[in-house]
C-alpha cells in the first residue's frame, strides 16, 4: 500500500514537471463517456472497478489517485489550472457513466485530460 502511495506521489510530481511537454493533443467537443476508478484497484487487478461515495472519499483522504477509464485507457485528469482533479472525480465516482470535456494529451506515455467540464451521464 505504501509503495502505491509513493508511486502515485512520484507520478504526480512527474506530471507537474512535464505538464508543458505535449506529444499529442486533442480537444474533445463532446463528453468522453467513461467511469471514475481507483488507480490502486487497477494496479491490483481488481475486476469490479465501480466505486461508491464512501470508498471514493476514503481513497481521496488516503491520497490514492482516482483516474478516468475511457475506451479501455486510463487517464489522469487535471483542471485547466494544472492541478489534479481527484476531488472533482471523487464527487462523480459513484456514477456508472461520467462525461468529461477537455483536451487530451499524452505525456511520457501517460494519458492526461485537461478537463473543462465534468457531468453525470446516468
Amino acid at each position: 500500500m505504501k509503495k502505491i502511495i509513493v508511486v502515485s506521489i512520484i507520478l504526480s510530481l512527474m506530471f507537474a514537471v512535464c505538464s508543458n511537454i505535449t506529444d499529442a493533443q486533442t480537444k474533445t467537443p463532446k463528453p468522453m463517456k467513461g467511469k471514475v476508478v481507483s488507480l490502486d484497484d487497477v494496479v491490483k487487478g481488481k475486476k469490479d472497478l465501480q466505486l461508491d461515495k464512501t470508498r471514493a472519499k476514503e481513497l481521496l483522504e488516503q491520497g490514492s489517485p482516482l483516474v478516468f477509464l475511457y475506451n479501455k485507457k486510463y487517464y489522469f485528469v487535471q483542471t485547466e489550472s494544472g492541478d489534479f482533479a481527484f476531488k472533482k472525480l471523487a464527487d462523480y465516482a459513484h456514477k456508472q457513466n461520467v462525461g468529461i470535456v477537455g483536451k487530451t494529451k499524452t505525456v511520457s506515455g501517460f494519458n492526461l485530460i485537461i478537463m473543462s467540464n465534468i457531468e453525470s451521464m446516468d
